[in-house]
């Protein structure tokens, strides 16, 4: 291949990996790897080519890499990857939700890879809530649910208490001031272009009208977006940035927005002018002390903006490392605090914590354990690969936990009762609570007896004429709801090939378990000494968690 197509090659593919932008110094890399040539020569060539991948769009450079072929590469699984420049005691990472519902699945791996990250390096976690758009994702407090409340007890609960938390919602002031400095730095100005008018210059690379305003008039027009001169939507704070941005996204991006009677949980009425993401969290990032920041691939236009702010400030933006995006299936509800909330709102769901919910308090309360949430999401890892995985994998990790930590019990569903003749007086049911763990001892269910028969409950679906074993019990012959004691281990019932079931003494008590589409199913538990918030293994039938009054919640098979 000619020097030029191998730079543009692989020019291509750095610049779609890295956002639209190809790093030259990468390029001659791989050009040197596989080229003997001249290095000033390459130098050149790269530099050109790159130049002129630059200036294509990122849909023409997507569709232009696809003339390539390209070996698969094979890289090692880094799950909790080293952080570039860190060193140990200094990095800061931070987790950043809006707390416009509580965290749940989609939030977790933000959670734990931080989490994970702050304990790698012995450096501090930061949770900041991004709560400053009481619009459109208007924070979750009130007396029902308070997300504010939600995401450090949830933290917490996943093993990572956070070493600080920050409401960008009380930091106003500090935004003003630096707003302030970059209007005088003439870094900043006011628009007062309608939304479509300013898409449209963005679009095209065009200074709007009011770009070239003085300080002193952006000034005027700031306190009047400030005290209420301007009307909602009058107006906006820009930041300057390059008109010829290849992405428009980039080109002048609004800073700070008015918003009246935003009623917000924190601030009430006290601002009209609410800074957006971008710029409060660049504001953020650096006053917390940053050093890494761990984002989606979708935010590398939200990396450009913030560098134009602390490039005018002076300050050292963050290192940023990205991941592809994650759609885990298999929820009985959509992974979407937005739509959750409407479903709360609806009557589909009735609370956060519902089973059905995939929120944080939803799998606690179902009985996932924290460490099973982290290895789903430490296995998955930090990479720029779209991945999607099923809630069953989930359920993997969680069955390796509980397995050997849950308890054995006898729950029967859909209970009928049975008699059964000629059992000896002698036999007493010894049941382990857990057969690979015989020192934890046994369950010793009573059995009722009178007239030299016994009575049991047994799950009408197993109501079956025929041999069978009452599993710790005996064998029986069962006819209708009558049974013939029948002498024997189990190894009899093996040997036939008979069903081998569970059963309840008659002073069982009822139960009910909620599943995880909320419906419940009625059923009676054997004699027990199960703990609030234990998770127990009822045999034949999946790992559950206790709630109180013999009510449980289904785990997963």
């Amino acid at each position: 291949m000619e020097l030029e197509e191998l730079a543009r090659k692989y020019a291509l593919k750095n610049a779609v990996e890295y956002g639209g932008e190809c790093n030259p110094g990468a390029v001659i890399g791989k050009i040197m790897s596989e080229e003997d040539a001249e290095p000033e020569e390459v130098q050149e060539v790269a530099g050109r080519v790159c130049s002129e991948v630059n200036q294509l769009s990122p849909g023409e450079q997507e569709e232009a890499l696809e003339e390539y072929e390209f070996e698969e590469e094979e890289h090692e699984h880094d799950p909790i990857p080293d952080l570039p420049g860190a060193e140990e005691d200094e990095v800061v990472v931070r987790f950043a939700p809006n707390p416009n519902g509580p965290p749940h699945i989609g939030h977790a791996r933000g959670m734990v890879i931080n989490g994970e990250l702050r304990d790698k390096y012995d450096g501090r976690l930061v949770l900041r809530f991004d709560d400053t758009d009481p619009r459109n994702k208007r924070p979750l407090k009130t007396e029902e649910a308070d997300a504010y409340e939600m995401y450090p007890k949830d933290y917490e609960w996943l093993g990572y208490e956070p070493d600080e938390i920050v409401y960008s919602s009380k930091q106003f002031d500090k935004y003003i001031e630096h707003a302030e400095e970059l209007i005088k730095m003439e870094k900043a100005y006011v628009c007062k272009c309608e939304p479509e008018e300013g898409q449209e210059y963005r679009s095209r690379g065009e200074a709007c009208p009011h770009r070239r305003q003085s300080v002193e008039e952006n000034m005027e027009d700031w306190k009047e977006m400030r005290n209420g001169d301007i009307a909602e939507g009058g107006a906006t704070l820009k930041i300057k940035t390059d008109l010829d941005h290849k992405n428009p996204a980039v080109r002048d991006f609004v800073a700070f927005r008015i918003i009246e009677d935003a009623d917000h949980p924190v601030t009430g009425n006290d601002y009209r002018v609410w800074p957006l993401l971008d710029f409060a969290g660049a504001i953020e990032d650096h006053y917390t002390e940053t050093t890494h920041i761990v984002r989606g691939k979708d935010l590398r236009a939200s990396t450009k903006r913030q560098k134009y702010i602390y490039d005018y400030l002076g300050w050292e933006y963050p290192e940023v490392r990205y991941w592809g995006n994650v759609k885990i299936s298999g929820f009985n509800a959509p992974v979407s605090g937005s739509t959750l909330k409407e479903m709360i709102d609806d009557g589909e769901l009735e609370r956060w914590d519902d089973p059905r919910a995939p929120t944080i308090a939803g799998l606690r309360k179902r009985g996932f354990r924290p460490e099973a949430i982290q290895e789903f999401f430490i296995e998955m890892g930090v990479n720029e690969k779209d991945i999607e995985a099923s809630v069953d994998t989930l359920e993997a990790h969680n069955r390796d936990i509980v397995e050997e930590k849950s308890n054995r019990y006898f729950f029967v569903a859909d209970p009928v009762e049975i008699e059964i003749s000629g059992v000896p007086e002698s036999l007493e049911p010894e049941i382990p609570l857990h057969p690979d763990y015989p020192e934890r001892g046994e369950r010793t269910p009573g059995l009722a007896r009178e007239d030299g028969k016994v009575k049991v409950l047994i799950n009408r679906e197993d109501l079956q004429d025929g041999l069978m074993r009452l599993k710790g019990l005996c064998n029986i012959e069962l006819e209708g709801e009558s049974a013939e004691y029948v002498e024997g281990d189990h190894t009899v019932a093996v040997e036939e090939d008979a069903p081998i079931i569970h059963w309840t003494p008659t002073s069982s008590e009822e139960a009910t378990v909620v599943m995880p589409d909320a419906s419940e199913v009625e059923g009676v538990i054997e004699p027990n000494n199960i703990e609030e918030d234990e998770v127990v293994q009822f045999e034949r039938f999946g790992f559950v968690r206790y709630e109180d009054e013999n009510r449980f919640y289904y785990t997963h098979s």
